[in-house]
């Protein structure tokens, strides 16, 4: 069963609740992250929260997850969330049109995931004519779905049939159930598919294709409005990335709480994966935007007469690293 309608339906419930509660997120100090999720590249934000690195920063944040970046963008554009954590082409559409979010930083800028398909296909022409499961169309996954495939020679417009069935625990009961043939996920569910006979096609993290797969998204009027916030958004999140790479028990403790995995195996090559896609420079990465923007462009066609800095800000950054914050972080 095509699980789109009930991903939406969920997002607007948590998209209500915000809006119900408008007066909790307006204080200097007190914040709403949105994460799009949960996944474990996700994890950096609860790391951060849990670790008490925002706090440090004087941040009293609140995470909330959303299963879709798409669900995600239409909650920060009402101004109640005002940090995201999602992938690039999210801030890439709404910005091309209209929209001032924009991306301060990034922590991935490759694609975390692997391609697990049903028992029995081994091939990647075997996907010809078969149902690959996103999570929703315009999202992340969207996109990386479609690089992917053509990067092993098929067109998701015409060689394969998408479908958007919700977050990742969704998509591998829809294979397990036979409505799909294959989707994309990361650690540790790529890892669970496989111990249960599904075949994983490729590690793409392994491919190492720049794409802005986590990035931090704010807007040009909170940055203009708030720069000390940001900064200090940005630090507790930044240092919430180096505490995962140097606490390890910590962090697998952490992955164990939000992503209910207890299989020692999955948990530590779960962990493995997170050191594997980080990239600690939080910069983003221009090649990587510009293959977002390629695919985001044949949905939105004004993304074509755009500039891969038109998306980004990394003013924040640099001012961090002229105060030596990094230098101090990483000393």
């Amino acid at each position: 069963m095509n699980k789109g309608p009930v991903t939406f339906l969920r997002g607007l419930v948590v998209f209500a609740f915000l809006l119900a509660c408008p007066l909790s997120v307006r204080s200097e100090d007190h914040v709403i992250v949105g994460v799009a999720g949960p996944a474990v590249n996700m994890v950096y934000s609860f790391v951060a929260k849990d670790a008490g690195l925002w706090q440090k920063y004087g941040i009293d944040a609140r995470v909330v997850i959303f299963e879709a970046g798409s669900i995600l963008a239409q909650a920060a554009l009402s101004g109640q969330v005002k940090i995201s954590i999602s992938s690039g082409p999210a801030t890439i559409a709404s910005r091309t049109q209209g929209a001032d979010t924009i991306i301060i930083a990034a922590c991935v800028n490759t694609l975390p995931y692997s391609m697990v398909a049903a028992k029995g296909i081994t091939k990647w022409d075997q996907l010809k004519g078969k149902k690959i499961a996103v999570s929703r169309f315009g999202s992340g996954t969207d996109t990386a779905v479609r690089l992917v495939l053509k990067k092993f020679g098929l067109d998701p417009a015409k060689d394969v049939v998408i479908l958007q069935v919700g977050t990742q625990p969704s998509r591998v009961q829809a294979l397990a159930a036979g409505t799909i043939d294959a989707t994309i996920v990361s650690p540790p569910l790529d890892l669970t598919a496989k111990k249960q006979g599904f075949q994983i096609l490729v590690n793409i993290a392994e491919l190492g294709i720049p794409y802005p797969q986590q990035v931090i998204e704010t807007t040009d009027r909170f940055n203009r409005e708030n720069p000390q916030m940001v900064k200090n958004l940005l630090k507790g999140f930044i240092e919430g990335v180096h505490y995962a790479a140097t606490h390890k028990d910590e962090t697998k403790k952490i992955i164990t709480k939000y992503l209910k995995t207890v299989d020692p195996e999955i948990l530590e090559a779960t962990y493995q994966s997170y050191l594997q896609v980080t990239d600690q420079s939080a910069y983003p990465n221009m090649e990587g935007m510009r293959n977002a923007m390629e695919e985001v462009a044949q949905r939105v066609p004004g993304v074509k007469s755009k500039k891969p800095e038109d998306f980004v800000d990394t003013r924040f950054l640099k001012e961090l690293e002229k105060e030596g914050f990094f230098k101090q972080l990483y000393k």
